[in-house]
């Protein structure tokens, strides 16, 4: 310790800058060096990242689905399933120098004025396998390339005639804990224990919103690796062992938990100094899991579940918008809203606006703070940003995804949602097909090499042909 007095003590302490000298000259600038340097790889990385994001093409795809059609969410958990193979496990030269990122999808249900949409953004190179994916869980849908809505309204809009409101929805719990997901949608009281699509009561409201109004939702789904199940084992542990949700602070672990450790660890290296100890057996407890509470139980084997299938990265965005003569929370905002929340299991976990992103302030320079955040949202939305907002997002299994966004079955009767008036089929198996220069059958060519018809200038019939 006298080497630590000295050098206190040897601290120049009469100036000011003979004392900040002292310190960087003594090894204080890697305090300075290091967090700078840090600093400027992130942002060369970031602006990397920036480069490889907006090089890639994307294409916006509307589906239409039959109206006709039985297909619950089950098909379209298929459709998140074959998404995953996506991932790409990117090397760390990849990732952190040249900047490579993981591709994400954006599954979007829109409503123009009424007029409601499902609308699929996907990287060009993945629209075959998208196309693949719905088309073999719904043979006879439509889907059609269309034009980006979100520049209906700019980044910079003139707040006198429009106003908007916009959130990014974030988890009430942890990530390992499930919403309510559409099997828990039954009508108990009926026999046949009938599905109650959770899609009607949003697309109801969605269809309600008045022409000169636009409701948005963005669902930004992106294929991960991330070991999330170690936290949903580690739950489920906890919860067994009647640990709760209890986490040793770090005072804890290293003023009571370490030296208890440490003084086990000692009694073991003593007592067999001392001769034969008897060892005693030690009672073996019966499991703990019969202890839970039926409540209890429900969630551990909730948390189970979700850990049984596919997650992903998630990113839940809503905006509304319309001119302010026609803007009303208690249609556009608070119904929606309410919609969303039947996917919340009180036990378990829900979907909430995350206060950071939501257009709203109170207190001191309202208008302005409002519109900076009208502003973000809106720009975060229009290019389906991934990376920013409400930190990097949540997990969702593929069976939480395909409740909240699926196409409605048949009991829906929501008027303006965009559905395929015609069914498809494929065409016969011996179809004729005209071939140029083929002479018919019924026909003997002409001492032109022509047949009858053709040398009348008659069209072609498409009749079976022969060489």
């Amino acid at each position: 310790m006298d080497w630590l007095v000295d050098i206190f003590f040897n601290i120049p302490g009469d100036n000011p800058v003979a004392t900040a000298w002292w310190f960087v000259s003594h090894g204080g600038w890697l305090f300075i060096v290091l967090p700078a340097l840090y600093s400027a790889w992130l942002m060369w990385l970031t602006d990397r990242r920036h480069k490889y994001a907006h090089a890639v093409s994307y294409t916006l795809l509307a589906v239409d689905v039959p109206k006709t059609t039985e297909q619950g969410p089950v098909a379209v958990e298929q459709i998140f399933a074959t998404l995953s193979s996506t991932y790409i496990n990117w090397t760390l030269y990849q990732r952190y120098w040249l900047g490579r990122i993981q591709g994400s999808f954006s599954f979007e249900i829109v409503s123009l004025g009424g007029y409601i949409q499902f609308l699929i953004r996907a990287p060009v190179v993945y629209r075959d396998l998208i196309e693949a994916s719905i088309y073999a869980q719904y043979p006879d849908a439509e889907i059609t390339e269309v034009e980006d809505y979100v520049q209906r309204i700019a980044v910079d809009f003139d707040t006198a005639d429009y106003d908007l409101w916009g959130t990014e929805f974030k988890l009430k719990n942890k990530d390992c804990y499930p919403i309510r997901m559409y099997g828990d949608f039954k009508n108990e009281l009926n026999i046949e224990n009938q599905f109650k699509d959770p899609m009607a009561a949003l697309l109801e409201v969605m269809g309600r919103i008045k022409p000169d109004e636009d409701v948005w939702l963005q669902l930004l789904v992106t294929p991960t690796r991330e070991h999330w199940e170690h936290q949903g084992r580690t739950e489920v542990k906890h919860l067994i062992e009647g640990q709760g949700r209890h986490r040793d602070s770090w005072f804890e672990k290293l003023f009571f938990k370490m030296p208890l450790n440490w003084m086990d660890s000692f009694s073991e290296l003593i007592i067999p100094l001392w001769g034969d100890v008897e060892e005693k057996a030690k009672p073996v407890e019966p499991g703990t899991v019969q202890k839970l509470t039926p409540g209890q139980k429900k969630v551990v084997e909730a948390i189970e579940h979700k850990m049984s299938k596919i997650g992903f990265l998630v990113k839940f965005r809503m905006i509304y918008w319309a001119r302010r003569e026609t803007f009303l929370k208690g249609r556009g905002v608070a119904a929606i809203v309410g919609a969303i929340q039947q996917f919340t299991a009180l036990d378990l976990n829900g979907l909430v606006p995350a206060k950071k992103m939501t257009t709203k302030a109170e207190y001191f320079l309202k208008q302005s703070r409002i519109s900076r955040k009208q502003k973000r949202i809106l720009r975060h939305y229009q290019n389906r940003s991934a990376h920013r907002g409400m930190g990097h997002g949540f997990i969702l299994n593929i069976e939480e995804l395909a409740t909240l966004y699926h196409f409605p079955v048949t009991a829906v009767k929501a008027p303006l949602v965009k559905k395929a008036e015609v069914k498809k089929a494929e065409p016969p198996f011996a179809l004729p097909i005209y071939q140029p220069g083929a002479v018919r059958a019924t026909e003997a060519p002409t001492p032109s090499g022509r047949s009858a018809s053709q040398a009348k200038g008659l069209p072609p019939v498409n009749l079976p042909f022969v060489e």
